[in-house]
């Protein structure tokens, strides 16, 4: 049972007609040899997302948009866009460090050998097992032992403070598949620092956008 509220089955109940949501996560990477300006996309029916590169490659398919730009392409065509939202982690000071200080927020970089009992005394909750990637508030100033490592983010963050969606993406969700462009509905959304202005994310950001679509032509009071 992964959470008690929800032991018989949730449902979300929308007066939409055929909602999908559509959901990826990403790392921005503009200096990856892949082309993309990013790495490790996870995210069914996405085919891909482009960003800015300083390392562009023929065939990538990348339009190597403008820094800050983010292009999605999804596998099938969609009627209608009727939200969006994301959310946006911070990426890591990339200083390992082997000791914690107490209060301070880590993530686990490296498990080293250190033991159970090493990381519940540096403050890891009994219940959460150590892996790379999990986020604790340390309770006590020491040193992790058996070559463990964490890191604290990035001083600056991702230096992004929202992401905005460019255009009407209902214009740019169900292209002609006779023109056998490889992909189905695309979306273009751009990343705004604190000042407002389009910006790239920190490298090592990582960046989840869920898209709610109608896979339907039905209109309901006129969505």
């Amino acid at each position: 049972m992964a959470n008690r509220n929800w032991a018989n089955g949730g449902k979300i109940m929308t007066m939409e007609y055929g909602p999908v949501v559509v959901s990826c996560n990403f790392i921005v990477d503009s200096t990856n040899g892949n082309g993309l300006g990013i790495r490790s996309l996870k995210g069914p029916t996405v085919k891909a997302v482009y960003m800015n590169t300083s390392a562009p490659l023929a065939g990538s398919g990348n339009p190597n948009p403008s820094a800050g730009t983010i292009v999605i392409q999804l596998q099938d065509n969609y009627n209608r866009s009727l939200a969006g939202f994301n959310t946006i982690v911070s990426p890591l000071s990339g200083t390992p460090l082997t000791a914690t200080t107490s209060g301070t927020p880590v993530v686990i970089v490296a498990l080293g050998t250190a033991t159970r009992a090493q990381w519940t005394a540096v403050g890891l909750p009994l219940g959460i097992s150590p892996a790379v990637g999990v986020a604790f508030v340390p309770t006590a100033s020491a040193t992790i032992g058996g070559s463990a490592a964490v890191e604290i983010a990035a001083a600056a963050g991702s230096t992004i403070m929202s992401i905005e969606t460019l255009g009407d993406p209902n214009t740019t969700i169900a292209p002609n598949p006779t023109a056998n462009q490889g992909f189905g509905a695309q979306l273009i959304v751009q990343c705004r620092n604190v000042s407002g202005a389009i910006a790239a994310p920190a490298n090592g950001t990582v960046i989840a956008i869920t898209m709610y679509l109608s896979n339907s032509s039905v209109n309901v009071q006129g969505e």
